[in-house]
C-alpha cells in the first residue's frame, strides 16, 4: 500500500505539471480594461492566454502590508478566491479528489498568528503568501467561443483586514484589497506547452512503472488537446 501512494503522489505531480501553467503575473494598470472597473479591482494583473482545456493551478495569493500601522487578518472574515466567467467562457473547479479543498492556508500564515489579537499580524512593510491552491487544484478552461485575444475569465482574490491603532487595538471595520487576474483567449487548436517532465526516483520496477504510466499519461494529454 506504502508503495502505491507513492506511485499516486508523484503520477498527480506529474499529470499536474503537465497540465497546468503557473508563474508570477504581469502587473497591470486597472484602467486599461473596463472588466477590472466591472468587478472593482483595487489590484490588477495579466494571467496570459488560454485555450479549452487549459489549467491554472499551483495558485498563491500574497497579502503586502503597504501602511503605516500593523494590519490583523481574521480567518472568519475571509472569502476565498474565485473565478469568474467572461465573454461567454465555461469554467470548472479540478481537484483531487471529492474530499479535499481547493483552497488552503498557508504555513506562513500560521507562523505568524497573534494570540493576543486572535488573529494573524502582520507588521507594517511586511508580506506573506497567506493563501494557496491545494496539490492537483486547477481552474480549468472547459470551453469558449471567444476570439483570440478576448477576455474569458478572471481570478479574485479579496483579502480583508484590520488596521491596528497606536494602542494595539484592531479597527471595528475592515478593509478589503482586491486583486484581479485576467485571462484572455489564446489561438483555438492552439499546442500546449508542456514543462520537462520531472526526474522520477529510480526504485528498480517502481520506477519502470512510473516511467511507464507517465508517458502513457502524457501521450493522453497531447491526444486529448489535438481533439
Amino acid at each position: 500500500m506504502k508503495t502505491f501512494g507513492r506511485i499516486l503522489s508523484i503520477l498527480l505531480v506529474v499529470i499536474y505539471m503537465t497540465t497546468s501553467s503557473y508563474g508570477a503575473y504581469e502587473v497591470l494598470d486597472c484602467g486599461t480594461d473596463s472588466s477590472f472597473a466591472a468587478n472593482s479591482c483595487d489590484q490588477c494583473f495579466n494571467g496570459g492566454t488560454v485555450v479549452a482545456g487549459d489549467n491554472k493551478g499551483l495558485l498563491t495569493d500574497v497579502w503586502e502590508n503597504n501602511s503605516d500601522s500593523e494590519q490583523i487578518l481574521f480567518k472568519e472574515e475571509q472569502e476565498t478566491p474565485r473565478i469568474v466567467s467572461l465573454g461567454g467562457a465555461s469554467w470548472t473547479e479540478l481537484t483531487a479528489s471529492d474530499s479535499v479543498d481547493f483552497w488552503q492556508y498557508t504555513a506562513e500564515l500560521d507562523a505568524i498568528y497573534d494570540e493576543d489579537n486572535l488573529g494573524y499580524s502582520l507588521p507594517a512593510g511586511d508580506s506573506v503568501t497567506w493563501i494557496e491552491s491545494t496539490l492537483g487544484s486547477a481552474y480549468q478552461l472547459v470551453s469558449s467561443s471567444a476570439s483570440a485575444g478576448s477576455n474569458v475569465g478572471m481570478i479574485i482574490y479579496d483579502t480583508a483586514t484590520h488596521s491596528v491603532d497606536s494602542d494595539g487595538t484592531p479597527a471595528l471595520d475592515s478593509d478589503l484589497h482586491r486583486e484581479c487576474v485576467l485571462f484572455t483567449s489564446g489561438t483555438p487548436g492552439e499546442e500546449p506547452v508542456i514543462p520537462e517532465t520531472p526526474r522520477l526516483p529510480e526504485t528498480g520496477a517502481e520506477h519502470i512503472l512510473l516511467l511507464f504510466i507517465a508517458g502513457i499519461l502524457g501521450f493522453g494529454f497531447l491526444k486529448f488537446r489535438k481533439k
